[in-house]
């Protein structure tokens, strides 16, 4: 077996001990064959994959956050004059995910631990045993995504904190709760009004918050799960999700009722009537009265007043365990302590692995 190893040394957790570690984990595999390489800018990732095939490697190992992750994904699947992925699964590598960034929201919404060097345990068992499984992408304009995209308020916060690295200051929990905060209340004072399209219905006017998810969960606060659709699954179409109205408390009650917390208002003020929510989506069409912040993946990208979101179902292969070990299935939508509970089970039970050498 033949892996390249992609590693992103501006990850946050990225040290040379760490990166010895994952190698040793790799190389234990028997008949693995490990290259590695650094990336050295923006968008080296999809260049250094662009064209390959399983001719080239059976692996790729990405070793970063899930920005990392978004440039592997599109430099394999390229894309065709219609949009569809260039490559069919069985022409292309699969994909091993190390999570070594901020949120590390694949790995996590995988099933696999969200610390690279027990994610790294997991994933030289799992290739060992040559377990694979098909997922969907999504298509936002011209990108893949793995995880979620959306324009307005969590294109707010990425764009926060792309200027917090930008000081060469490192994206963690800490960080995103002000920046959450600071954007929340500017989208309370102005905010934007998107119309939304799923599967070709319009399902929502002047809507001030949208999100588009092709993971469960939407993102981490820390170890702590925030889901917008706990139906959304990885090997199904996409989530989701709307919200009508961000104003007074039934406002801060829906944003709290997504990270497990706040049930018992939520039930009370019937903030569920605001909420609008779709699983096992095909297509969606955002629409703005004026330009808004659009991300894909945690990455700014630029804005827009309209964006076409489309899916390719089992589009690539990632290194992953099985469905029953998937967020949604594992943990869905319960409540807080839950969430937190299930993200530690998953570190006790990569520590219960062989290390490398043991196997």
């Amino acid at each position: 077996m033949r892996a390249l190893l992609i590693s992103n040394p501006n990850s946050t957790s990225i040290t040379e001990r760490l990166t010895r570690s994952v190698v040793a984990e790799l190389r234990a595999v028997p008949g693995m064959k490990v290259r590695a390489q650094f990336t050295g800018h923006s968008g080296h990732a999809t260049a250094m994959v662009t064209g390959m095939t399983r001719d080239d490697f059976d692996v790729i190992v990405c070793m970063g956050g899930d920005g990392t992750v978004h440039e592997v994904v599109n430099g394999l699947l390229g894309s065709s004059d219609d949009g569809r992925p260039g490559r069919t699964a069985e022409e292309l590598p699969a994909i091993a995910v190390i999570p070594s960034g901020s949120a590390n929201v694949l790995a996590g919404a995988m099933g696999l631990p969200r610390e690279a060097r027990l994610a790294a345990r997991v994933i030289g068992e799992l290739l060992t045993e040559g377990r694979e499984r098909r997922l969907t992408v999504g298509r936002a304009g011209e990108r893949w995504f793995v995880v979620n995209t959306g324009m307005g308020i969590d294109a707010d916060v990425v764009s926060t904190i792309e200027d917090v690295r930008a000081e060469g200051k490192s994206a963690h929990a800490l960080r995103y709760v002000p920046a959450v905060m600071a954007a929340w209340n500017r989208v309370r004072q102005n905010p934007p009004r998107l119309t939304a399209e799923v599967n070709g219905e319009v399902v929502g006017e002047n809507l001030p918050l949208v999100i588009v998810s092709n993971s469960n969960p939407w993102t981490f606060l820390g170890d702590l799960a925030v889901v917008t659709n706990p139906g959304t699954r990885l090997d199904t179409g996409l989530g989701f999700f709307g919200m009508t109205s961000l104003q007074g408390v039934r406002g801060l009650v829906g944003a709290l009722r997504l990270t497990g917390t706040g049930d018992s208002m939520w039930r009370a003020l019937k903030v569920a009537e605001r909420e609008i929510r779709f699983d096992d989506v095909d297509h969606v069409r955002l629409r703005s009265e004026r330009p808004l912040n659009l991300q894909i993946d945690g990455e700014y990208v630029d804005e827009r007043d309209h964006l076409d979101i489309t899916c390719a179902r089992g589009a690539i292969s990632f290194i992953a365990p099985d469905t029953a070990r998937e967020y949604a299935q594992e943990t869905g939508d319960q409540p807080w302590w839950a969430r937190l509970t299930a993200m530690l089970g998953r570190r006790v039970r990569a520590l219960m692995l062989p290390r490398a050498g043991g196997r």
